[in-house]
């Protein structure tokens, strides 16, 4: 029989993940998991469920940073109005994630876990440099960067008696964030490329900028070439046709260069321009609506 845990805090978490074994399985939406138990490619000695906890379902404005509990939804994260006010890049992933019925029910936690390289949510939380706060059998919380949290497709540095509890991602002032991707329709499709960007602006001036790409490789991939291109420059210059085409140039080098053909690669080459093209009128809307 299959042992059920089901901790009402965060204590109580702490006790049953001290319970739980190599076959032991933590449940969310069950998006995954429970389509891989209906069909029995799992036999699990134990399910831990851990929606009852507070902290795993709210999404916190704290002064300098938010907090998104692991169990938070995508349509959650979509219309969340702290979300869409300091990190629209997440409510534009979430909300072309699966289905209707995926969105209502999968999570962020169970997204990042799963450790997709075509997680649509992945690329964004490196660009945000997000903290990923995970509950261990010895009861105490810690914190784990995201980029050193994922390993590569499927594997995390998550252990045995330890699970995600939340996700931290600092404010940023003067910021705009925006995602973008690519599949193979409209609709439903795995992502065959993520792109993500992630400006801060002081006044008319680029300060910093972020651009990660997902889908090419192992784990997301930041692009360099471009972050260099653009910083200092004048936030006008991101309306710039010649700008655009510089830029998905050092994207389609870049997938020619680490993605293996197998993996479409030549088509990722040639769909680069349009994504970027894509993504940098949703910029240039967000800047000239002052969503910042």
């Amino acid at each position: 029989m299959i042992k059920s845990y089901i901790p009402k805090n965060i204590d109580e978490l702490f006790n049953c993940l001290a319970e739980m074994t190599p076959n032991s399985k933590i449940v969310a939406g069950s998006t995954d998991l429970g389509i891989r138990l209906q069909k029995g490619g799992l036999s699990p000695d134990a399910l831990l469920y851990m929606g009852s906890i507070k902290e795993t379902r709210d999404i916190v404005e704290y002064d300098k940073y938010v907090e998104i509990g692991a169990y938070v939804t995508h349509t959650e994260l979509e219309k969340s109005p702290i979300i869409c006010k300091y990190f629209t890049a997440i409510s534009d992933a979430a909300k072309d994630v699966g289905s209707l019925q995926i969105r209502n029910n999968g999570t962020i936690g169970g997204n990042i876990a799963n450790a997709s390289p075509a997680g649509d949510l992945l690329p964004v939380l490196f660009m945000l440099d997000a903290t990923v706060v995970v509950a261990t059998k010895n009861k105490e919380l810690k914190d784990i960067k995201i980029s050193e949290f994922i390993l590569g497709p499927g594997k995390t540095v998550l252990e045995v008696g330890e699970a995600i509890v939340k996700f931290r991602i600092n404010k940023i002032d003067d910021f705009i964030s925006a995602f973008i991707k690519l599949g193979s329709r409209k609709k439903l499709t795995i992502s065959r490329i993520g792109c993500t960007i992630g400006i801060t602006f002081k006044e008319s001036t680029i300060d910093d900028i972020k651009i990660y790409i997902g889908a090419i490789s192992l784990t997301p991939v930041q692009l360099k070439k471009a972050e260099e291109y653009l910083k200092n420059e004048n936030i006008m210059e991101l309306f710039n046709i010649q700008i655009k085409k510089d830029i998905s140039n050092f994207m389609s080098s870049l997938i020619y260069e680490i993605t293996p053909e197998k993996f479409d690669r030549d088509y990722k080459v040639w769909a680069s321009k349009a994504v970027v093209f894509d993504l940098f009128d949703i910029v240039e809307k967000r800047i000239l609506g002052n969503r910042w």
